[in-house]
Order: structure tokens, then sequence, then C-alpha cells
């Protein structure tokens, strides 16, 4: 998060995932970056959805915008090291693309978007090491490997943070139940490797 006319002090990053919670107005200076519309020190409107992969660069931000603006990254730590193959892979896009979204890229993660209605399930699939951010929602029923009988009803807060490494069983493969009383709508950023 980013107060009106706030700056943050000079820092840099290696390339990084990023989304966009909310509509920021951001001068960043440093570097161009597709954000700052090829100037130094420019100024960007950026869109809540937007979903950029910045590469790696020192910079300032400051918000120039008349409210808070906040954002959700993924950088990853040096020492992030790569979560192997699945036998038998199935991506989430693939089965379910009426609840997956692929909203950017790049040869390391995916950044995602899964939006499903009350009563709505996935079918089922597997995951890499990923990360979730909750924007909507208030349950969601998870079935481990796709076992109805093993059936895990998990409550859901809005802005929780959910680290889901694929060898905790309910992470790695499983299908999902929309089990709240309003849309879900989960961000995440998957490992690729």
């Amino acid at each position: 998060m980013l107060p009106s006319r706030a700056k943050d002090p000079p820092h840099e990053h290696p390339v990084h995932n990023m989304y966009f919670v909310t509509d920021c107005k951001l001068k960043i200076s440093g570097p161009p970056t597709p954000t700052t519309l090829g100037e130094e020190g420019g100024v960007a409107e950026v869109p809540a959805g937007a979903a950029p992969v910045f590469p790696a660069m020192a910079h300032q931000v400051e918000n120039v915008g008349d409210k808070e603006g906040k954002a959700v990254f993924l950088e990853a730590y040096p020492s992030c090291k790569p979560c192997g193959e699945i036998n038998g892979y199935i991506s989430p896009f693939a089965v379910s693309p009426g609840c997956y979204k692929i909203l950017a890229e790049d040869s390391d993660w995916i950044t995602g978007m899964l939006t499903m209605e009350v009563g709505e399930e996935d079918a089922f699939h597997h995951h890499r090491d990923h990360l979730i951010y909750v924007l909507e929602g208030d349950a969601v029923t998870i079935y481990p490997g796709g076992n109805k009988e093993a059936a895990m009803a998990v409550p859901l807060t809005v802005g929780a943070g959910i680290p889901a490494p694929m060898e905790a069983p309910p992470f790695g493969s499983h299908t999902l139940l929309n089990s709240g009383t309003v849309t879900l709508k989960m961000l995440f950023f998957e490992s690729k490797n």
C-alpha cells in the first residue's frame, strides 16, 4: 500500500510480477519501464487488475494520485528452487478455462486469477508451488486429490495471503467448490518450473 502523495525510498528489485488491486496514479523515477510510458520519471495511471511483469531495476515510486494505491507482488527469493516436474500434470487453465485466466507470465511465473460463482466447481487439476491472495470470497471447499470424501471447508478473509506449496496435500492437486455466499476471486502467482 502506498498512501496518496507518499513516496517510497529509492530501492531495487529483481524481476517481479505485480497485480494492482486498486487504480493508482504513480510517478516512477529511474530507468524507463512499461508503466512510465517510456519516460524517465513519467506518470502512469494504472488500472485495478493490471498485472505487469517488471524487469530487474532500481527505482523510486511516488503515489501522485488522490487515493491510496494497493498492489500485490511476487519477487522470488534468491534461493527459490524449481519445484520439479509433475507426472500427468493437468493445468487448471486447460480444464477449467471459465474459472482460471492467465493475466501475465514470464519464463518463471504465471500471474493467474480464479473466479467462481457461488456453487461453482472446477475440474480436477494440479498446481505447482504458488501464492494466493484473496480478493473476494468468504469460503471454499477443497477436495484434495479430487477426493469428495476428504472435503476441507476453508473460511476465507479478503486480503489474506496463502502460501500454497505443491507438497502440501490440498494444494498440489484438487478440485474446488465455491461453498461461500459470494463470488470467489483469488489472485495467484504460480511457479512454472
